[in-house]
């Protein structure tokens, strides 16, 4: 596609018989000039379009009408990589006039699309040649929208042929979840091979997500892949599903939420595991994890307790515990030791959670830290607030 036909036919275009977000659509026709322009005024740009066709997630009426100029920018090779993030996201957007954001995970095909949905199909035979770019980049973009239509018939072959030749890792990752939202089952047979410690973290990672996706029974080989990739926040950071750029919690989120005994203990002890690492970096994801896990499931504090009683120096497993409650009471005397420890802040969260906790253990304690005396004042401080 020339740039120089890019935008033919925008001016004829009736943008003040479609609206966005902020009411008719004629500020589109600068929008989409200004994002051909290039340079700081085309990220100015890009936002503006993002907040006024796909706000919040929502998709209206001129979103579908600036698709097909959106379509040939990107094939044209102006700003591809952000411009086919914005088609990805139209495309994963249902229906028009707010709309809500994706619709179920992988479900490839089902019914005819939504209008805006439509229209970024329409304009598959401009993307697909994409997933063949020599940038890395605009590749796994193009992988990316391409997936979110999730039209079946015209995109899978095109995800299919280049995922037999790609061989960036980061890119082959985002070409097979693609291929999970047109093929769940297809994906699955893909991914099952690539659990493995040889395989490149961002493709392993989303081996497993497709799996899981895929319904396939959790094993040993999904339970070992993950604790590899821990911490696995950065291994994420460079997809396109933000849903998913916190892994541990979304894999746990998604076991959990199978409802089936093997599952939830397949998630705890992930998440066991993951509790008990030594690096910080690691534990931290996984106390994040922890906390979701408690408030999908109620047999989550009890299962968790012991690996998070060992935490209680870490201010998030001790605010944790405390919204636990009562649930929490098995994790009792390691926080009163480290309420005994000191007077300081920490031993003073451990005592406040132990007062949700447990509060006939925290009673001594309290009646200790109540009968301190107050804190003396730094030198040249009158110990009063100022009055103005």
């Amino acid at each position: 596609m020339d740039i120089a036909h890019a935008l033919d036919g925008l001016d004829a275009h009736p943008w003040a018989s479609v609206s966005h977000a902020y009411g008719p659509a004629e500020d589109l026709p600068g929008l989409l000039r200004a994002l051909v322009a290039g340079g700081e005024q085309a990220d100015e740009a890009l936002a503006e379009l993002y907040s006024c066709i796909l706000h919040q997630g929502s998709v209206y009426t001129a979103s579908a009408d600036a698709v097909p100029y959106l379509a040939r920018i990107a094939a044209a090779g102006c700003g591809t990589v952000e411009v086919l993030g914005l088609l990805g996201g139209l495309a994963e957007s249902e229906g028009e006039w707010g709309g809500a954001r994706g619709g179920e995970r992988g479900g490839g095909g089902e019914g005819p699309p939504a209008p805006v949905r439509a229209a970024v199909v329409g304009q598959l035979p401009l993307l697909l040649p994409l997933l063949a770019d020599g940038s890395a980049a605009v590749r796994q973009a193009a992988a990316w929208a391409v997936g979110q239509t999730r039209a079946v018939e015209p995109a899978l072959p095109g995800l299919r042929r280049r995922w037999a030749s790609e061989t960036d890792p980061v890119v082959r990752g985002e070409l097979l979840t693609a291929l999970g939202r047109l093929d769940r089952s297809a994906a699955a047979a893909e991914a099952g091979p690539l659990l493995g410690e040889d395989t490149p973290s961002p493709l392993r990672l989303a081996a497993v997500l497709a799996g899981l996706d895929a319904g396939e029974p959790w094993t040993g080989a999904h339970h070992a892949a993950v604790l590899a990739l821990l911490p696995a926040d950065p291994v994420a950071a460079d997809r396109y599903d933000l849903d998913r750029r916190e892994p541990l919690r979304a894999i746990t989120e998604e076991l959990l939420l199978r409802e089936t005994p093997a599952d939830r203990d397949a998630a705890y002890a992930l998440l066991d595991r993951a509790l008990r690492d030594e690096r910080p970096e690691v534990r931290a994801e996984a106390v994040w994890a922890a906390d979701h896990a408690c408030q999908l499931s109620r047999s989550a504090p009890r299962r968790l307790l012991p690996a998070l009683a060992r935490l209680v120096a870490d201010p998030d497993v001790v605010h944790l515990l405390g919204n636990l409650g009562p649930a929490a009471a098995e994790a009792a005397p390691a926080l009163a030791a480290r309420a005994a420890q000191a007077e300081d802040g920490p031993a003073d969260q451990a005592l406040a959670a132990l007062v949700l906790i447990a509060p006939r253990t925290a009673a001594p304690l309290l009646a200790r830290a109540l009968g301190r005396p107050p804190a003396r004042s730094p030198p040249g401080s009158t110990g009063c607030s100022p009055t103005g």
